[in-house]
């Protein structure tokens, strides 16, 4: 009793050359201790991402059995203990992010998983859709439900709903609606062309938002001119954004009509557990504020007009063309399934890039959209009052492949694929979100005047022996935790 008792008094005493990582997870034990008690939760994590991002890195490439090939993505369990990664061996492997060993490996794809996404609520429930039209849901306690598509056309994207048992497909252009202890979708909706590929869906936080990406059909090149980092062009009027009253929503057919899905019970319903679902310089450079709704193709390269040479990575080069996206978000707040025909409702953004589910990134509270772009990366406003509103940009010299808004939503993670007239490789960048209005540098998401002010240039490590390319790179779950990066070359990593 005395022992324990001593023991308790030295974790009181934790002061601030300790790992700030410590002091969160003893937070979360319920100790306050010498130096941090009146330190909250929020502060807490800001001083641990800003520490990531500014000490010298370590590198810890993880381990993985066989030869995984490319690895083209990875996404994290909701208890930020697990990292699940798409290889081009048609294999998900499964990987502990603390040890870096490897936990398991699914098999059974009959090609590349192109993505993969866990389900919000459940650790162990993981989804995955292939270039060969199949999509499985994994329990890792070892049971898989399968469903093809019938054209056996690309999946490009998947989203598990937040608290139900609901998986949304995007193949072709066609979205399907999954209940997957059901044998098949039990809903499909189509977009108004055979053109518009749906690239891209997922959910905000909560549910109530549904968001797409898809592919235009035809889109008006307007005008540009530029001078000293600012583009003038005639504005593109969008008063899309106006969300029409819900009864106007598409049903009938676009609607749940099997009475085993109807709204109170199956979509909507509270979802439990009983369900048996067990020293660096800092402000380089800034990028200039623009005004506008979704209005980015003023000043977006198309792909035969960009300003350098670039590696084409199997990211790349899978979705090849001059194909431009738009990317819209839904209320799902009733269930109500959306009439993706009409391509100028809930504008988000007009015109875009869309590899895979890397191009895109949420913040966790749902109010913000990052977004790719051939030579830039944007932040747009996602909450119905300001939707679409451009928050703020950055140009690059290098294609930018993957977008990663921090967990602390004070940082973009910006992944750039190798350019062929760099003497070095710069995989990343990080850009600060600051508010205009604050003399002290703080960021604060409520407002819309931002700048990004890049704080960090990631470099390939210099210990490798291959010229990979980034296929994804995100930020880890946990504030300050690290970075995950993977590579054309299948290498998987840790910077921390």
């Amino acid at each position: 009793m005395e022992q324990n008792s001593k023991k308790r008094h030295e974790l009181l005493r934790y002061d601030q050359s300790h790992n700030i990582l410590q002091n969160l997870r003893l937070r979360d034990f319920g100790f306050l201790y010498y130096n941090c008690y009146k330190t909250n939760i929020r502060e807490l994590e800001s001083i641990a991402e800003r520490k990531l991002i500014r000490k010298k890195h370590k590198e810890l490439e993880y381990n993985l059995p066989g030869y995984p090939k490319a690895t083209f993505l990875m996404v994290f369990s909701p208890d930020g203990t697990k990292m699940a990664s798409a290889h081009g061996n048609h294999s998900v492997y499964i990987t502990d992010i603390a040890s870096g060993k490897n936990i398991k490996i699914l098999s059974g794809h009959p090609r590349t998983p192109w993505c993969i996404t866990f389900h919000p609520s459940f650790n162990h429930i993981l989804a995955s859709g292939c270039l060969g039209g199949q999509v499985r849901v994994w329990d890792l306690r070892d049971d898989t439900k399968v469903w093809n598509a019938e054209s056996q056309a690309v999946i490009a994207s998947l989203a598990f709903h937040p608290s139900e048992k609901l998986l949304v497909i995007a193949t072709n252009n066609e979205i399907h609606f999954w209940d997957w202890r059901q044998s098949e979708p039990f809903a499909v909706i189509t977009t108004k062309t055979d053109r518009e590929k749906v690239r891209y869906v997922a959910f905000d936080n909560l549910g109530r938002k549904l968001i797409t990406g898809i592919g235009n059909s035809h889109i008006r090149r307007p005008y540009v001119f530029r001078n000293g980092g600012m583009t003038y062009g005639s504005q593109i009027p969008n008063n899309s954004r106006e969300r029409t009253a819900q009864s106007e929503t598409v049903q009938l057919s676009r609607s749940f009509a099997s009475p085993s899905h109807s709204l109170p019970s199956r979509l909507l319903g509270s979802a439990t557990a009983n369900d048996n679902e067990s020293s660096t310089p800092q402000y380089i450079r800034n990028s200039w504020i623009r005004i506008g709704r979704g209005n980015a193709e003023v000043d977006s390269y198309d792909d035969d007009e960009a300003p350098f040479s670039e590696h084409v990575s199997a990211l790349v080069s899978n979705f090849s063309g001059n194909t431009s996206y738009r990317v819209q978000a839904w209320d799902f707040s009733k269930g109500e399934i959306p009439d993706i025909t009409n391509s100028d409702k809930n504008i988000v953004i007009r015109k875009c890039k869309i590899h895979n589910d890397a191009s895109i990134s949420i913040s966790s509270d749902g109010k913000l959209l990052a977004i790719c772009f051939v030579g830039a990366a944007r932040v747009y406003s996602l909450q119905w009052e300001t939707l679409g509103e451009e928050i703020c940009w950055t140009e690059t010299m290098q294609s930018v492949v993957s977008v990663s808004i921090s967990p602390t939503q004070e940082h973009l993670l910006v992944g750039l694929a190798r350019n062929t007239i760099q003497g070095k490789y710069i995989m990343a960048n990080i850009y600060r979100l600051i508010h205009k209005q604050l003399q002290n540098d703080k960021p604060c998401i409520q407002g819309l005047s931002f700048r990004c002010a890049l704080v960090r240039e990631l470099l390939q490590n210099n210990q490798s022996t291959t010229e990979h390319s980034i296929n994804c790179i995100r930020w880890a779950p946990q504030p300050g935790q690290g970075l995950v990066y993977a590579t054309s070359t299948g290498q998987l990593a840790i910077v921390h």
